[in-house]
């Protein structure tokens, strides 16, 4: 057993209705216990001849939160994965460990069903608790030589305040700056398309970044047995993360927010789902949940989209009302996202 010192600076991002802290350097790690597990260039490892190690970090104290999703970046050769559990402090008391499953670049990979208790229930990649809490940690588990985890992060969210930043002022000064993202529909896919928005939108901003891979093989590397598809969350990330960007999942309060990453040059794969006429020119009459990427915003501050539920490749650039579109991404998902290459 080794407990890591020196002083935590791990990088955090705090918003009125979410916070998400990312540990990616030794430093984030101080006061973590590691068994079987060290640090090689700013990565945790399994020690020499260890089949698995972990890594159990400290308690984390954020702002109050009743979700968290976290995410990941590792790589895993042959048939090497990576198990994230968390637990909350309610109350006076610790929760049990829920994990977020099995990743692994090879098949099989999995989140966990059937977790639910007293304290709250996981939701593939989302854990949502019964009463809100300001204290968590986290443990991961490495299994297979050259297994290797270098970024991990965390996005705690209070429901009750997921549309707080709605409206919020923007500076303009991303307005009429729209990024170069390739355009790829997911319908022109006849087996199971339909429902691959994820991994279609991961595709697009991976193809922005020189990567190119299919929609198929996007689709195929995020599969999640127990979901039965390919729109877990943390999974994409972790799939953008095995090839080599720095990806993870947040959640932005506004466009506004939005507005300082695609001005920087990074394109976000968002969520929102909405009902017969509420967002004015969309691919699809209703959704109860569908991923789109934000490429930035036209000269009237209305966000310009990649929407992979378009019928062909050529039909796939959208603009949406600001103001329509922004209620429903927050008051859907709480402004989740994806940033990818960052």
């Amino acid at each position: 057993m080794l407990a890591l010192s020196g002083s935590a600076g791990a990088l955090t991002m705090t918003y009125p209705s979410s916070t998400t802290t990312i540990h990616e350097k030794a430093a984030d790690w101080a006061g973590a216990e590691l068994r079987g597990v060290g640090l090689h260039a700013q990565a945790l490892t399994l020690a020499p001849g260890a089949a698995s190690g972990t890594l159990t970090s400290a308690p984390l104290t954020v702002p109050a939160f009743d979700e968290l999703v976290p995410s990941w970046n590792a790589v895993t050769p042959g048939a090497g994965s990576v198990t994230l559990e968390v637990r909350a402090r309610v109350g006076a008391d610790w929760s049990r460990w829920y994990s977020f499953g099995s990743w692994s670049s090879a098949e099989g990979r999995s989140s966990v069903n059937g977790q639910k208790d007293s304290a709250g229930q996981v939701l593939t990649d989302t854990l949502r608790l019964n009463t809100r809490a300001t204290t968590y940690q986290y443990r991961v588990t490495l299994r297979g030589q050259g297994t290797t985890a270098r970024l991990l992060a965390f996005a705690t969210s209070d429901r009750a305040r997921q549309a707080a930043g709605l409206g919020a002022a923007s500076d303009r000064a991303a307005w009429g700056k729209v990024l170069d993202v390739p355009q790829r529909s997911q319908m022109i896919y006849p087996d199971g398309g339909e429902v691959w928005c994820s991994p279609t939108s991961v595709s697009m901003i991976l193809a922005a970044r020189g990567i190119d891979v299919t929609v198929p093989q996007a689709a195929k590397a995020t599969y999640d047995r127990a979901y039965d598809g390919t729109g877990n969350w943390s999974f994409n990330a972790a799939y953008a993360g095995a090839l080599g960007q720095r990806a993870y999942v947040t959640r932005l309060p506004s466009l506004a927010a939005a507005e300082k990453f695609t001005a920087a040059g990074v394109p976000l794969a968002v969520s929102l789902g909405w009902k017969k006429g509420e967002l004015p020119g969309a691919a699809l009459p209703t959704s109860s949940g569908h991923l789109m990427v934000l490429i930035g915003f036209d000269k009237a501050g209305n966000p310009v989209l990649n929407d992979p539920a378009a019928p062909s490749n050529d039909t796939v650039r959208r603009t949406y009302p600001r103001a329509a579109f922004e209620r429903l991404w927050l008051s859907h998902s709480g402004g989740l996202s994806y940033v990818i290459g960052e």
